[in-house]
């Protein structure tokens, strides 16, 4: 019996880092998911976008103001995050910050002057 419990002890041992070494396996496979779904490219292209009113049209916009399509100035972006102002419904200016994979469409809002 004193067998049993020192061989349990010891794969205790041996097993306990395996969530440390699933994190890591699984934070590679998200970048390599990231590189396969160009969302680098797509910051790029917001990254041009900085300064500019648009549309964002993303599911999180109805938790940050109750609509699918936001109405925004974009104010960073880097590979991960975008960071954006908008109007919520009750007329207050609001600073966000939003993952780039969240984002499902961006309309570009031209300025006729």
């Amino acid at each position: 019996m004193e067998y049993f419990g020192l061989i349990a002890f010891v794969l205790i041992i041996c097993y306990s880092s395996y969530p440390e070494k699933i994190k890591k396996l699984e934070s590679k496979i998200k970048k390599l998911e990231k590189s396969l779904k160009g969302e680098k490219s797509m910051s790029k292209v917001l990254s041009d976008l900085i300064n500019k009113k648009c549309i964002l049209v993303t599911d999180e916009g109805l938790v940050l103001a109750s609509k699918r399509e936001l109405e925004s100035t974009i104010l960073d972006v880097d590979d991960e995050w975008i960071k954006f102002t908008f109007t919520d419904r009750k007329g207050i200016l609001k600073t966000q910050i939003l993952r780039v994979d969240s984002i499902e469409r961006v309309d570009f809002i031209e300025n006729n002057l």
